[in-house]
């Protein structure tokens, strides 16, 4: 947005008053404040402030509006230059699969692209999928001073474990890289331990309900089957 004055001869249109211009989405507006009065009952200094007092709204209102757009931008759509398979719908956070400063192993992890506090949060046997997540999440709303009530909404928007897989294929086949299936592991976690108490519920036929309970049972079974192999 900007904001210029064109004194009297400046211009071989002869317009002489304030120009606003705004690009906001790729178009372009612009408005005129002429410093021409309309007639000679108002006098020079009262239409000058006028005009000035007009020029200044919309300028801020041009920003307002921008601004207002790009925040939209940032909590719903991914960040133009974000790489493939590596978007969550938003700006700030992408998908990643590597090494970090926490780990030498390689592992999934949701990283927080602020730049000079950047922070990679890791899924793995301290942190699962969903709680790395919450993490994330949390110190992406702080970072970018994100509203709370958006920050809430992301929380609950956790990625599937297959996005990490559809990663991986685009690293190894796309990028050059050869990161072994294992590194997934950690990722499906949750949805096994979701698959493995859904049998052990049904194993039971109800009859075990508390969740530590069904996760023993679950354990058990897994233990047994292993033993008999």
């Amino acid at each position: 947005m900007t904001i210029s004055f064109f004194e009297k001869g400046e211009l071989s249109s002869g317009f002489h008053g304030w120009r606003v211009v705004a690009t906001i989405r790729g178009k372009r507006f612009q408005k005129y404040f002429s410093l021409k009065r309309p007639n000679t009952r108002i006098t020079e200094s009262l239409w000058y402030k006028y005009q000035e007092t007009r020029a200044r709204y919309y300028d801020a209102r041009y920003q307002a509006r921008s601004a207002a757009i790009q925040y939209i931008d940032f909590v719903s759509k991914d960040h133009p230059a974000t790489r493939p398979c590596r978007g969550v719908g938003f700006h700030g956070i992408t998908l990643g699969i590597g090494t970090g400063k926490s780990t030498a192993n390689e592992t999934c992890y949701f990283s927080v692209n602020k730049r000079g506090a950047a922070i990679k949060f890791c899924i793995d046997e301290r942190a699962s999928l969903s709680q790395a997540w919450d993490q994330a999440v949390a110190y992406w709303g702080e970072v970018f001073d994100v509203r709370q009530k958006d920050v809430r909404k992301k929380v609950t928007q956790v990625p599937s474990p297959d996005q990490f897989k559809a990663l991986r294929k685009q690293l190894n086949e796309q990028e050059g890289y050869d990161y072994p299936v294992s590194v997934l592991h950690h990722v499906y976690a949750e949805q096994r331990n979701h698959l493995e108490r859904r049998k052990a519920r049904e194993s039971t036929k109800g009859e075990v309900s508390q969740d530590d309970l069904l996760t023993m049972y679950a354990n058990l079974e897994r233990q047994v089957s292993e033993f008999r192999k």
